[in-house]
């Protein structure tokens, strides 16, 4: 499944020592900041889609500044809204606790000789494990011009300050 990652990344070299470039961002920010679209928390930033043009499985990008000589890089992670990736989570980590404790019934079934209906609930939760997985990809394509638009308003952003590279393209 190399096409879908669960939270694409990407990298942007700037020109720019990780201090000069938090200290810029942070100005663009104060500058920028129009419905906490744009945030920096430190060498930590988030841009967010306005309220009006959420879906289901609109992302968010969030981003950190790392120092690299004799420049610096942005790495930036694209995740769904946290309402939604909080639930995401939940269902696999209630699904891998009925995986594990469902085998664990079937093996004691098995053992004692009675029918391994256990086996069922372990089959259910990988099977609600792997549809949740397909119905995020789905969403993830859904939301590729939204992922498009926070990454070409990183740039503008890398841009106005000065701190992209020219060869960078957009």
């Amino acid at each position: 499944m190399f096409w879908f990652k669960l939270r694409p990344t990407f990298v942007i070299e700037i020109r720019s020592t990780r201090p000069v470039a938090i200290e810029k961002l942070r100005e663009a920010s104060a500058q920028l900041n129009k419905k906490n679209s744009f945030t920096m928390y430190g060498e930590y930033g988030e841009l967010h889609l306005p309220p009006e043009e959420h879906r289901l499985w609109s992302p968010h990008l969030s981003f950190y500044v790392a120092e690299r000589e004799p420049d610096s890089l942005i790495h930036g992670r694209f995740a769904p809204r946290l309402d939604v990736w909080t639930f995401v989570w939940i269902v696999y980590l209630a699904m891998s606790f009925s995986a594990f404790f469902g085998l664990a019934l079937a093996y004691s079934q098995w053992m004692l000789g009675e029918p391994l209906w256990g086996l069922w609930v372990a089959v259910i939760g990988v099977a609600i494990i792997f549809a949740l997985t397909l119905v995020a990809a789905i969403g993830q394509q859904w939301s590729a011009d939204q992922m498009h638009a926070l990454r070409s308003r990183l740039e503008d952003i890398l841009r106005s300050t000065e701190l992209l590279k020219p060869n960078t393209s957009p």
